[in-house]
């Protein structure tokens, strides 16, 4: 297993890895990516064992290991979860042999060495302008084409690429194979949320939650047989997208769970710093946090209990519960976000930052005006304002968003979704038995 330093050294390979208009040569030092590299060797360094390896590398098979995974991964960072989410693909190891012997041993055969080498992994899934083969040789094949959305893209080893919709009838596009970030003609140009501030105790989440985020240029990139998991079966060209959907919907269930407790957290003790927790209107709103934390929570836990164990011993939580779950967590998140600005008032966006508190010439008024009360000092009242609008007012609250209502196809698919997964034919016998309609 790697340490975090390890870690840190072992992105130092090479790759054409950009960040507004410039190489970014050490991801460890550099100004905005460091500290998402600081979050990703923490995992490194919390689950280092000599001898072992890392825990997100096994496949849960118990409903208390799905349990134990999940949570593992809500404390670790995103690349654990990619990571993770590839372990998952062993599920399709067996079709894939179906077809062609050497790609479920090839596959295998990949994840074994992230295993055993300690190895993060992003997936390349969503298309940017259709990924395909572009030649072929006895060796493996030429691909070009972009990807985009590659959470971590900028700081993981390997990319899975897989197809990322219908393929149509191009057997060209139906390609999946794994390759080192520093392979010659991968580009990655990121973004991230990470805060520009100087003093980043202004934003007490996202200095500490941020990830760049990769749009993935593949220019000519040959990858050797060996890597190759799929070329050209179109039939079999969704079961990747198939296997990785189920654990990122999975990951993001739980995440907006937490997330909706979080607000409601932060909307009651705001409420109680301002002096209005009373209010009927503010406990109004509370109530309404309240049933959405709870059902948030209640959809996650649902989808849990009945996990269901696919062909390959891995469990896996209800699909129904999540896109349900997920499909309400989504369509009712602005009103939530909404209240909590209702109930904190303008000083989300207005409080004085952390130094001016800290400042002798302007402590005692910054204290002086934010508290409200003997119990209610001025410093935490100013740091819950911070976090609020972090969490719901600032860059990184409009990522969050946005991603998070993208997974799974956006609120539409997901709504969808929850009703093809539906149980709607005991629904319809439920309803013919009590209209006394006979079968």
């Amino acid at each position: 297993m790697l340490t975090g330093n390890q870690y840190r050294e072992s992105i130092r390979d090479g790759r054409e890895s950009y960040f507004q208009g410039q190489l970014v040569q050490d991801p460890a030092s550099h100004r905005l990516f460091g500290p998402s590299v600081d979050w990703v060797a923490k995992t490194y360094d919390r689950y280092h064992s000599a001898g072992g390896h890392n825990p997100m590398y096994d496949i849960p098979k118990s409903p208390d290991e799905l349990r134990q995974a999940m949570d593992m991964l809500l404390a670790a960072d995103p690349t654990a979860t990619s990571t993770a989410g590839s372990m998952a693909l062993r599920g399709v190891s067996a079709r894939l042999s179906a077809l062609n012997p050497a790609y479920g041993a090839r596959l295998d055969a990949f994840l074994d060495s992230c295993r055993d080498g300690d190895r993060r992994v992003g997936i390349a899934q969503s298309e940017l302008n259709g990924l395909r083969v572009v030649a072929r040789t006895e060796d493996g094949v030429t691909v070009s084409g972009g990807k985009q959305h590659v959470v971590g893209g900028a700081l993981v080893h390997e990319l899975m690429v897989v197809p990322g919709g219908p393929v149509g009838s191009d057997a060209d596009r139906a390609i999946a194979f794994a390759i080192p970030v520093n392979t010659p003609g991968v580009t990655l140009i990121s973004t991230t949320t990470q805060p520009r501030s100087h003093d980043d105790r202004h934003f007490p989440y996202s200095r500490d939650h941020s990830i760049p985020d990769s749009l993935v240029s593949f220019e000519n990139v040959f990858v050797p047989n060996d890597r190759i998991f799929l070329d050209g079966e179109i039939a079999a060209a969704g079961a990747f997208g198939d296997a990785l959907g189920t654990w990122e919907r999975a990951f993001w269930t739980a995440v907006q769970a937490d997330q909706a407790e979080i607000l409601l957290g932060v909307a009651r003790t705001v409420a109680e710093m301002n002096g209005v927790a009373d209010a009927a209107h503010i406990r109004e709103k509370l109530a309404a946090m309240a049933v959405y934390a709870r059902l948030c929570r209640s959809g996650w836990d649902s989808a849990l209990a009945n996990a269901k164990t696919n062909d390959a011993g891995m469990v896996l939580p209800d699909d129904s519960y999540i896109y349900a779950t997920r499909a309400y967590g989504v369509t009712n998140y602005s009103d939530v976000a909404g209240w909590v600005h209702d109930i904190g008032g303008a000083l989300i966006l207005t409080a004085p930052s952390v130094a001016d508190y800290e400042n002798e010439a302007t402590r005692m008024y910054v204290e002086k005006y934010m508290s409200t009360g003997a119990k209610v000092r001025g410093e935490d009242r100013l740091r819950i304002f911070h976090l609020i609008r972090d969490l719901t007012a600032d860059a990184y609250s409009g990522w969050a968003k946005l991603n998070n209502q993208m997974i799974g196809g956006g609120l539409s698919a997901q709504r969808m979704a929850a009703l093809d997964n539906y149980p709607v034919g005991s629904a319809q016998e439920k309803a013919a038995r009590a209209a006394h309609i006979n079968a």
